[in-house]
């Protein structure tokens, strides 16, 4: 199933499809890096949030997963006079068609 990762808030209107593109590239390029599948990280990001307890390697995930929503915002913002800025990464698996997960 593949993995489709985008920008969603309330200020994702203001993103260039350029820089768009390039957030979602460098989001992938961390979990790339790391090895990791983004819905494993999202899953336990939201576990994390859930105030469930989490082990040592959903830890690890949801640090990558901030890694990555880091990189994804920094791309899509830089340049921004502003950041106070609502956006966030979203990830779904392109077969949930209207099952979006979402991060903040």
């Amino acid at each position: 199933m593949r993995t489709v990762i985008t920008l969603a808030g309330q200020d994702v209107g203001l993103v260039s499809a350029n820089d768009m593109a390039l957030a979602i590239q460098a989001a992938e390029e961390v979990f790339a890096q790391h090895g990791v599948d983004p819905m494993a990280c999202e899953m336990a990001n939201q576990k994390q949030y859930s105030d469930a307890e989490i082990t040592k390697d959903e830890a690890l995930l949801c640090t990558i997963w901030e890694e990555a929503n880091y990189a994804a915002w920094h791309k899509a913002t830089i340049g921004w006079m502003s950041r106070d800025i609502d956006l966030y990464m979203l990830v779904r698996n392109a077969a949930a068609d209207d099952m979006d997960v979402l991060s903040a």
